[in-house]
């Protein structure tokens, strides 16, 4: 069962969008700072995402779902560098360091939309 609404979940809602703003700000530099290696917005939302995913998963169900986003992502990651793998002659990690990032995050950002969306239906219903 859902748990009624907390103060706390507002702290969710807002920590996004004070990241973006702050990396934005103040962090840009930061994100080319390993030539080769760079961060993008999306690689330093992962671990928000996850605690997000987190504690989504215990508000609405009152249980982990962290451990099945994993399991999935990690299948697609799997299916993903199969076929990375079939269409190059040499296989360089930094090659398939930026579209594995980007199937990362797309797996989180939509789990995480699931149940954001999944959380206002349960205030209403």
């Amino acid at each position: 069962m859902a748990s009624k609404f907390q103060w706390v979940e507002i702290l969710l809602f807002i920590t996004p969008i004070v990241v973006v703003y702050m990396s934005h700000k103040y962090f840009r530099s930061y994100l080319n700072y390993f030539k080769g290696w760079p961060l993008s917005l999306a690689i330093i939302l992962l671990p928000l995402w996850l605690v997000m995913i987190h504690e989504f998963g215990w508000l609405i169900f009152d249980y982990n779902l962290v451990p099945y986003i994993l399991f999935i992502t990690a299948f697609m990651l799997g299916c993903q560098l199969y076929d990375f793998v079939r269409r190059v002659d040499e296989f360089f990690y930094r090659d398939y360091y930026r579209p594995a990032g980007q199937l990362v995050f797309m797996s989180f950002s939509s789990f995480l939309t699931g149940l954001i969306i999944l959380r206002f239906i349960t205030y209403f219903i």
